[in-house]
Parts: C-alpha cells; sequence; structure tokens
C-alpha cells in the first residue's frame, strides 16, 4: 500500500525560512510515521533533498497529481491562503483516499467569515464583522493562516474581517474526526504579535474548552480526520479559528503520547478502534532562529526545538 505525503513548503513553492521550517517538521514526524508500515511517495524542494530521501521536482503540480494517481492514500498539508488548500483537496479526491477533510469542509474553514457564520451561535466565537467594530478590535484576512496579517485596527480593508479583541489564554485542541469525534491533545499556543512562534504540549484546561472545540467542528459540514481548533481561553472559551489540516503541535504527540500519528489517521480512515493514550510528559516546542542541539529539525537560519516544559 502506497500513501502520497504532500506538504506545501517542503514539496511545493518556495516559502519564507520561518514558515517553511513548520512544514518541513511536520512533515518529518508524518514520513516517519507512515514508512513504518506503508510505502511513502513523495517529491521535495531541491534545498529539502538533503533532508528528505525524495527527489526535487520541476513542476510540483504534475508530480503532485501523478503521485495521488499512483498512491492508495494522500494527506495534504497546506496553507488555506489563495484556497490553497481547498484546490488541491479537490483535485485528489476523486483520484484516491483522502486522509483529510473535504474540499467543502476545507472551504467553508479556509474563509474565516465563512467560518464564523457556521459557528455563530453554536459556540462562544467573538464578535465578528465585515465592518468596523466597537474599538478594540482586530483585523484578519478573510483566506489566510498562520497570523498572517491580524492587527489592532480601526478600519476594515476589502477582503477583511473585523474580530473583537478577546485577552486570555491562547490553546488548540487537536482533534481526529471520524466516525465520532475524539481529543487528540489539547495544546498551549506561544503567539507573540499575533505571529504562531511554538506549543505546549499538553495543556491542562476545563472540559468546556474540550466541549466548544467539538461544537464547532460539528457545526461545519466535511471536516474528516486530523482538525485543529484555536480559541481564546478568557472568562469563557472562545473559538476564533478552525484548521482543516494537520498542525503543528503534531509534531510532539509521539513524544508526549507514545502515538504514531500517521497509524491514527489511517485507522481513523478504515473506522478502526484506536488504542487508548495519555501523556507520559509535557514538552514544548519554539521556532528558534539559530540551530539548537535539542533540534528537532533546522533549515535557512531557523530551528524547531523541542525541551521539556517547566512552569
Amino acid at each position: 500500500m502506497k500513501i502520497f505525503l504532500f506538504e506545501y513548503a517542503t514539496c511545493g513553492e518556495e516559502t519564507p525560512a520561518s514558515i517553511a521550517i513548520e512544514g518541513a517538521g511536520m512533515f518529518k514526524a508524518l514520513y516517519e510515521g507512515f514508512r513504518e508500515f506503508l510505502s511513502v511517495k513523495s517529491f521535495v524542494r531541491p534545498e529539502f533533498t538533503e533532508i528528505f530521501p525524495f527527489p526535487s521536482t520541476e513542476n510540483w503540480f504534475e508530480d503532485f497529481e501523478r503521485c495521488a494517481e499512483e498512491s492508495d492514500y494522500t494527506l495534504i498539508i497546506a496553507p488555506e491562503d489563495d484556497l490553497l488548500l481547498f484546490e488541491l483537496t479537490k483535485a485528489v479526491e476523486k483520484k484516491t483516499a483522502n486522509l483529510g477533510s473535504s474540499s467543502k469542509g476545507v472551504f467553508t474553514t479556509s474563509d474565516k467569515w465563512l467560518t464564523y457564520q457556521a459557528i455563530k451561535g453554536k459556540v462562544n466565537t467573538p464578535e465578528t464583522s465585515l465592518k468596523p467594530l466597537d474599538p478594540p478590535f482586530v483585523v484578519k484576512p478573510r483566506i489566510s493562516c498562520g497570523g498572517e496579517g491580524i492587527e489592532l485596527s480601526h478600519g476594515v480593508p476589502e477582503g477583511f474581517i473585523a474580530q473583537e479583541f478577546i485577552e486570555g489564554m491562547d490553546v488548540s485542541v487537536s482533534l481526529l474526526v471520524g466516525d465520532e469525534i475524539r481529543v487528540l491533545s489539547v495544546n498551549g499556543q506561544i503567539i507573540d504579535n499575533f505571529r504562531y512562534k511554538g506549543a505546549i504540549v499538553p495543556y491542562e484546561c476545563g472540559n468546556d474548552v474540550i466541549e466548544e472545540a467539538i461544537k464547532a467542528v460539528e457545526a461545519i459540514k466535511g471536516l474528516f480526520g486530523y482538525v485543529g481548533v484555536d480559541l481564546v481561553v478568557s472568562d469563557i472559551p472562545y473559538v476564533v479559528d478552525v484548521n482543516p489540516r494537520i498542525t503543528t503541535p503534531a509534531i510532539l504527540f509521539r513524544d508526549v503520547y507514545g502515538i504514531n500519528l500517521a497509524d491514527v489517521l489511517i485507522r481513523n480512515y478504515e473506522g478502526k478502534p484506536i488504542p487508548e493514550f495519555r501523556a507520559t510528559r509535557k514538552l514544548i516546542l519554539k521556532k528558534y532562529q539559530g540551530v539548537s542541539k535539542n533540534s528537532v529539525l533546522s533549515f535557512r537560519g531557523y530551528s524547531l526545538v523541542k525541551d521539556v516544559y517547566e512552569s
């Protein structure tokens, strides 16, 4: 059996190193998991050939379609920007077994306004509008990821939404969506000026955080496999984003929980039981400008650094 593993920063277009390091970290973790029981097909950008045992590509989209057609399963990790994840999902879902969300679910969650429309009234979520709100509020591109373009503002440019600014702890909930919705992990998010800098796995929180994350996923049709829900925990938890793809904290799951996420994704697709697991340690993963002995991966002056978390 073959799986086509595609991560956009590793296999597709050139991406800033500060972002590519996260993508390559996810690619590495999943490749190491899948190769234990499947034949992994992929290709990489030339600068990654020294890191991963895959050929370089001259036309990544042609290779993308070919690998999908030649594989039994496909897993895509790509940004929502320019509806890229949606277009790639749509391109493969009739050719291979897609381990992730359907193009319908990806389309809704790629657009923050459509996401808000789907979940409002069903979960706690900040007031959101296409027009300015009472300050303070932030503006976000309707279609983006990784915190790009988010800032405090007094106006709403075209293609952006306004969202009530909530102060609190940034948390993400990693869910496995299949015949039922299962919690994989609750993660603390390290955010600096609205930009993602790392994760704490696991993060202790109340059941209300998990409940809001699950309700958000239940409100959006077409979500499947790994889904990450971002929340801000203030007086109550507020859902601020839904990510229909693998997210960066997954890099730590084997170290923390002793699970092979790749195996879990296949089991979920095939409707097989998922083994029980629990956290045996608490780790922190940070993006670091430079090289460290604790690096999970280093690329063009950036590293992902894994360490024991001490609160």
